[in-house]
């Protein structure tokens, strides 16, 4: 069967990651994040197969995407990563979602929306080098303490965010910065959690006192470059196939602005995928794609609708709609997404989260 272009998603892999992720934590809760339509894997499939697999909440940027996990997993715990739009309030409240604050005026207005039958859960955020959201450190502690003050709120986390776990001068600097504001606080509540591990951070940092991690990208099966091996399985694959397969001769212009120019005649394959449908117009002339379980580069320009690649040193000449693999494997090749990131000058969640346009997302095995 040919497709124009699609996104693979393995369920078997998004089960086995969850798995090996909560091994990983080792003991703490696992947040998982499924915001961006869950890295562009599908929001709703993404959030039924890990709370199935165990994590203790799925979060999301948006009450939107809030709105379509609560659709899709009623039960679950929903947390908002970063405080609703003001008008979103009301409605955030409704639906019982757990909320991040970064200042009195936020608890404030939260606590008067709320009701002392259902008090909302909070997580007060800590800016202790992301600047971000969040509240400083030496704000967040009078945050803590009003919330707690509110029969209509429940402090359900305390969080903060690396932006470099890799960096342990940096991330140490962070870790003792929350450590300082845990000892101007009260006692916290019973299931409060202590979460500011992300995907590198669960695999670079101490533990610490914290007893839950969020992760997003870990969960895609994709191991941050700077981390070791996780033991995870790739879980998306992008495919598309080929349209048209033809011979060039030597000295014949390729794309536009004819960046490349033939050094031999050649035989050319047309892959109905380009920047519209979220690959990287950064690839012109330097990516490959996989043909017949071979590399095959792409050839000038990366255009809205098309790539064009080079299939002269393929043993077989393929047929039009034979699969095109943009970034997974195909036979004994792979190319990873991280490996199309750095060609592209980007990071891996880009790129999934770029993928777009005209692809369909389809569960597999």
């Amino acid at each position: 069967m040919a497709w124009r272009n699609r996104v693979e998603v393995s369920y078997g892999a998004l089960r086995h990651n969850v798995g090996r992720i909560r091994e990983l934590a080792g003991g703490r809760d696992v947040i998982a994040v499924v915001k961006a339509d869950a890295y562009g894997l599908g929001l709703e499939r993404c959030a039924r197969i890990y709370h199935e697999a165990g994590v203790a909440a799925l979060a999301v940027a948006a009450v939107s995407e809030a709105d379509r996990v609560r659709s899709a997993v009623p039960e679950a715990r929903v947390i908002l990563l970063g405080s609703p739009l003001p008008e979103e309030r009301p409605a955030a409240v409704a639906s019982g979602y757990e909320v991040f604050v970064s200042s009195l005026e936020e608890v404030q207005e939260f606590a008067h929306l709320a009701n002392p039958r259902t008090p909302l859960a909070v997580h007060v955020d800590v800016d202790t080098g992301m600047g971000r959201w969040g509240a400083t450190p030496e704000l967040a502690p009078a945050i803590v303490r009003e919330v707690l003050s509110w029969n209509t709120l429940r402090l359900a986390g305390i969080a903060t965010h690396y932006p470099m776990a890799d960096d342990p001068v940096l991330a140490a600097a962070q870790e003792s910065s929350l450590e300082g504001l845990f000892a101007q606080l009260p006692p916290l509540p019973e299931g409060c959690w202590m979460h500011w591990a992300n995907s590198e951070g669960l695999l670079l940092r101490p533990p610490g006192p914290s007893n839950a991690v969020r992760v997003g990208l870990l969960l895609t099966g994709i191991n941050p470059e700077t981390s070791p091996d996780a033991g995870l399985r790739p879980a998306v694959r992008w495919v598309s196939s080929l349209s048209l397969v033809k011979t060039l001769p030597a000295g014949h212009g390729i794309s536009y602005n004819r960046t490349h120019v033939l050094a031999r005649d050649s035989v050319v394959g047309i892959v109905p995928v380009g920047y519209a449908d979220g690959y990287p117009i950064a690839l012109s002339g330097r990516g490959a794609v996989l043909v017949q379980g071979l590399r095959c580069p792409i050839l000038g320009r990366v255009t809205m609708d098309y790539l064009i690649i080079d299939l002269t040193d393929l043993p077989h000449t393929p047929n039009p709609s034979e699969p095109v693999v943009l970034f997974g494997a195909q036979g004994r090749e792979n190319i990873t997404v991280a490996e199309v990131a750095r060609l592209a000058g980007t990071i891996p969640y880009d790129i999934l989260c770029g993928i777009r346009g005209r692809c369909e997302v389809v569960g597999v095995a």
